[in-house]
């Protein structure tokens, strides 16, 4: 008996491969699992998690970066949550120029992929020099869905040509979107929200994070990226979500030199 590749059935596969293959999934059932504890646990911080999200899905996927974006109660894209600021600039730049993929995957509700940008200048003509320019040659988007329509897409970045981001191993890509999807439900405040409720909750928080960044970033001048784990980091240690920090700090009532201490 032969497989689809005429191989024998029963070949087993070389030791190298399956443990290799062992070793991916361990870290995709342990990554996983510790997102989920975070999603249920006490202290849940919608935004917070986002970002942890798009930092899993980056280290699972080999990738190098992704990004979150949702759309809020107008159906006007935002970004929310990103591994790290050159994902963040390009998610910005695709809702401010009005293209990218996505913008073509919220559109369409389907995935989107281009394997090599150098080739998708007539595709995205203002969104592609920019990738390049920071280093990514592939893209692929998947959409977040909710109740049938879509609400936001994830973005997954390669700085290798010919390759479908996220495809390396395990497909960790859309599950993972569709867990971001469930991060936005959380109920908050004491009291059940709609979906649109929870979106602008999170968009909120999110643009109180990136003004605390900004300040902490003036105050020690620091790059944003690093600015930001400071933040996560004082959180962490005071037990408070992030946001709650970041809303302290651009309020007056935490001083930057208390976060910046560590």
């Amino acid at each position: 008996m032969t497989d689809d590749r005429g191989q024998g059935a029963g070949v087993a596969w070389p030791r190298g491969d399956m443990e290799a293959a062992m070793t991916r999934e361990a870290r995709v059932n342990e990554a996983f699992a510790g997102l989920t504890e975070t999603l249920i646990g006490p202290g849940y911080d919608t935004v917070e998690f986002l970002h942890r999200l798009t930092e899993v899905c980056t280290g699972l996927s080999g990738t190098a970066g992704c990004g979150l974006v949702v759309a809020d109660r107008r159906g006007n894209l935002r970004d929310i949550a990103y591994s790290g600021d050159r994902v963040r600039h390009l998610a910005a730049l695709q809702i401010a120029i009005g293209e990218g993929p996505c913008l073509d995957c919220h559109r369409t509700g389907e995935p989107v992929v281009e394997r090599d940008l150098g080739q998708a200048q007539d595709r995205w003509p203002r969104f592609v020099p920019q990738a390049l320019a920071l280093g990514f040659r592939s893209v692929r988007a998947v959409p977040l869905r909710l109740d049938g329509r879509t609400v936001g897409a994830l973005n997954v970045f390669d700085v290798r040509t010919g390759v479908e981001p996220g495809q390396d191993g395990p497909d960790i890509v859309q599950p993972l979107a569709d867990l971001a999807v469930i991060a936005l439900l959380q109920r908050k405040h004491g009291r059940e929200q709609t979906a649109a409720e929870e979106i602008s909750t999170a968009l909120v928080d999110r643009t109180a994070i990136e003004r605390a960044k900004g300040v902490l970033a003036e105050a020690g001048g620091l790059d944003m990226d690093t600015a930001f784990e400071v933040l996560r980091s004082h959180a962490r240690r005071s037990g408070t979500g992030v946001a709650d920090v970041a809303r302290s700090l651009v309020e007056g009532a935490l001083e930057p030199v208390t976060v910046l201490a560590g």
